[in-house]
């Protein structure tokens, strides 16, 4: 269980922007990504009248530097300023990259622990966010291209919480996985030859199984029932549905 510091000032921190929302009239509550201490929340006062628009900054994806203080779950934004281009990522997210990185950004506020140490999944963050970029078609052909970055991401959020999936072991027989073979996947479980009518279970090749472990998602197949698979897995942490994975759905449902 993580544990809140009674007082906390921290000082020229790498933080990206999750998100933020309106506080009084003059201020926000800005949700960051800190490199070393997962997601923290803090008071922006004045930034709407900002002459240095200091507003601008505090937009989701910006790269920054800033500095904290305060105590409890809620700080107060005492500094932040632009990360240096020659430091920073080169995200240009539109469309459907954009849509993505925003489903992104809703895991983590929902899942991401505070005041933790997550640079692993700074840096996959980063690194996934930089594929999503990197694509510009935006027909629905191009799906294949936005998902691969999406699946990584999700499995490797999820091992890093301590939800890991067990991927590779049939649990009826003790064997290793084969990739010939079908399975009927339990949550907190793992694979099984044989179903259990009485629990729920995904049936998922053992190909795709064995590919997940490897994360490798360049097979269609792979791709479609890891997307499955995976789903279901970080449903089960969420308390709410996500709204990008909805906004996401009706945008492109049609395409």
């Amino acid at each position: 269980m993580n544990t809140v510091p009674d007082r906390v000032k921290l000082d020229h921190k790498k933080a990206v922007v999750l998100h933020h929302y309106n506080y009084q009239d003059n201020s926000l509550i800005v949700n960051f990504f800190v490199q070393d201490l997962g997601k923290l929340s803090a008071v922006a006062r004045g930034v709407k009248n900002s002459k240095k628009s200091r507003y601008a900054l505090l937009q989701p994806f910006q790269q920054l530097i800033i500095s904290l203080s305060g105590k409890g779950d809620l700080l107060t934004l005492t500094q932040v300023e632009a990360l240096s281009q020659a430091d920073s990522e080169k995200w240009n997210l539109k469309g459907k990259s954009l849509y993505c990185a925003y489903y992104i950004n809703e895991l983590l506020l929902n899942l991401l622990p505070s005041h933790t140490d997550c640079s692993a999944i700074f840096n996959l963050y980063h690194e996934v966010l930089k594929l999503l970029s990197s694509h510009i078609d935006d027909s629905a052909q191009d799906n294949f291209h936005y998902e691969i970055p999406l699946r990584l991401f999700e499995l490797k959020l999820l091992e890093f919480l301590g939800y890991g999936l067990n991927l590779t072991v049939d649990q009826s027989s003790g064997e290793k996985v084969s990739a010939d073979r079908q399975y009927y996947y339990q949550l907190d479980v793992g694979p099984y030859l044989q179903q259990n009518t009485e629990v729920q279970a995904l049936l998922i090749s053992g190909q795709t199984l064995l590919d997940m472990a490897q994360s490798r998602f360049n097979d269609q197949k792979t791709l479609h029932e890891s997307k499955q698979l995976l789903k279901w897995a970080i449903s089960q942490h969420l308390n709410k549905p996500l709204k990008s994975r909805e906004l996401f759905k009706q945008l492109y449902a049609n395409k």
